[in-house]
């Protein structure tokens, strides 16, 4: 009877330490790892967890599409940062927002560097204990955006469930840039109308040298196509500089990128930045003579003050 009873005790931690383990793997799972099952293939799980083949075998180091039941696989998506990128920019191509990416790998700022490891939210894998509001805490979302996302009608979700938590733009991110009507009070001595369709202008009544353009950039524009459109506006005015956003002034504080350029008669700065949600090009021309000086401060001032109807 004893050797009976040693033997039950023993088998009977041998499977406490099996569920042990399995307890953990789920864990690991839920932390962004994948349990490999008989039966998995790259490509059924790059569909399951809202990744490219390729996205999986980066980020897991695998030469080929083999994997093996009882491995793991991480799932979670984690970018490096290009030059060139942008929040705005891999928001919109990963499905994302630029406070969603922002909130899951706590950036104070807007400016991410080259090199610079970010995490993408893309599903996740639910475990034992969570709930929508923990996990849309985790992910800067709110319960019912999370529900909406994933078509649920109550709040029970499941151990093993696969939720996706990419916060998309909503309807009101989207909009019609032919419809855009943008409104400006200027200063005295200046005018404000609009050109033609998503094209206004602000203009010196006095001195026709002294105006500014603003335009209203398609909300699906990529950042990087708009700045080499832009540069490419300037070279016909001579050698472009990018100048720093970090300007004392708010007007450039918080722009997608600031460019200069002048020949011996003229100067113009172009600014790229987004106002009330809508994507603005502002393109500043005045003569390069020293009064600009006391001027152009004046019409930065104004455009700073551009509103969105």
């Amino acid at each position: 009877m004893g050797v009976i009873s040693m033997r039950k005790k023993y088998f009977k931690s041998v499977i406490l330490a099996l569920a042990f383990a399995s307890v953990s793997v789920s864990s690991a799972g839920a932390a962004g790892f994948h349990l490999i099952q008989k039966g998995d293939t790259l490509w059924g799980l790059s569909q399951r967890y809202g990744m490219t083949v390729d996205e999986l075998k980066e980020r897991n180091g695998l030469s080929s599409n083999l994997i093996l039941a009882g491995g793991q696989l991480e799932v979670k998506n984690i970018i490096t940062v290009k030059k060139g990128d942008t929040l705005w920019s891999l928001a919109k191509k990963h499905d994302s927002t630029v406070g969603q990416l922002k909130h899951v790998n706590n950036l104070k700022t807007d400016k991410i560097y080259t090199g610079q490891k970010l995490e993408i939210p893309n599903v996740v894998l639910v475990q034992a204990g969570d709930t929508l509001w923990s996990i849309s805490r985790k992910y800067g979302m709110t319960v019912d955006e999370l529900k909406k996302r994933n078509g649920l009608t109550s709040n029970l979700i499941l151990a093993g469930q696969v939720l996706k938590v990419n916060k998309v733009q909503n309807v009101e991110t989207s909009y019609d840039a032919e419809k855009v009507r943008l409104v400006l009070t200027p200063s005295k001595g200046y005018i404000f109308t609009a050109e033609e369709p998503r094209r206004f202008i602000l203009q010196n009544t006095k001195d026709a040298g002294y105006f500014a353009r603003v335009e209203v950039l398609d909300w699906k524009g990529d950042i990087n196509t708009v700045k080499k459109n832009s540069v490419e506006q300037l070279k016909s005015l001579g050698k472009v500089s990018e100048l720093s956003t970090k300007n004392s002034l708010p007007f450039y504080k918080n722009a997608h990128f600031f460019l200069h350029a002048h020949d011996a008669k003229h100067q113009r700065n172009l600014v790229v930045k987004e106002v009330d949600g809508k994507l603005l090009r502002f393109t500043i021309y005045y003569p390069n003579r020293e009064e600009a000086e006391g001027i152009v401060p004046g019409v930065v001032e104004m455009l700073n003050k551009t509103q969105v109807k």
